[in-house]
């Protein structure tokens, strides 16, 4: 999810699409979840769950450090390449991880099991958007008030320190006021804030990832525990004579 947030400022400020045609070019990512969850299923049964999981995690590794290498220049083949390797990574884990989860508890704590799997999925999630958005925000103003010429006015480099997007409007501002040289140095320097920030915000993510897999080996049963799945949990009942008769 982190990848998702800024891969999108990627498409609409450093290669001009915009809302629609950046989100018809995230369809690799979609596309592969939906395949490969149906495919890392099938796996698993073959292969176990611990060796699905743990592949699933280094693609999505390897496909996150290859998007850090992205540049403004990167044509979208390659980039949907990276997708194609995220989405992939994204959808061996899942479902695969999901199945892990439900066979471990009884079907009378499959709601419970359920709902613990939901919940771990969304704050993941949560925290990816969060912790990644703030490497690359905190890297990219950084690396922006480095790079900021002198003559640049302290309330245009502010709002250029906002986001990427104001960066480039307030180069556009300084073009059409005739500072041509100076909107041109503000959006270099933007550019090159940006995936500073981007390069690390992706390859912390690919650390996490390659992490998850070692866990992954080592934690994850080979195949998901089935001898809880058949149990019923019973708790004695009393009966009164009334109803014994």
């Amino acid at each position: 999810m982190g990848f998702i947030f800024i891969v999108t400022l990627y498409f609409q400020f450093l290669k001009g699409y915009g809302p629609l045609e950046t989100g018809v070019r995230l369809l690799p990512v979609a596309t592969m979840v939906a395949i490969t969850s149906v495919l890392g299923t099938a796996l698993a049964v073959r292969a176990g769950t611990k060796l699905v999981v743990a592949g699933g995690m280094v693609s999505l590794a390897a496909g996150l450090i290859w998007t850090s290498s992205a540049s403004a220049s990167t044509s979208y083949l390659r980039i949907a390449g990276q997708m194609v390797l995220i989405g992939a990574g994204i959808g061996l884990t899942s479902a695969p991880a999901t199945e892990s989860i439900m066979g471990a508890v009884s079907r009378a704590r499959a709601g419970i099991g359920s709902a613990i799997n939901d919940a771990t999925r969304i704050l993941g999630a949560t925290l990816g958007v969060a912790v990644i958005g703030s490497i690359y925000a905190s890297l990219y103003a950084s690396r922006l008030t480095d790079s900021l010429t002198a003559g640049v006015p302290n309330a245009v480099a502010s709002t250029a320190q906002r986001s990427v997007g104001e960066a480039f409007g307030a180069a556009t501002s300084l073009q059409a006021g005739g500072h041509a040289d100076l909107a041109r140095a503000l959006h270099d320097a933007a550019t090159t804030a940006f995936f500073h920030g981007f390069q690390a915000a992706c390859l912390v993510a690919a650390a996490v990832s390659a992490v998850g897999a070692i866990l992954a080996a080592a934690l994850i049963p080979a195949q998901p525990p089935r001898e809880c799945i058949g149990e019923v949990e019973l708790k004695p009942v009393q009966l009164t004579r009334a109803a014994a008769e």
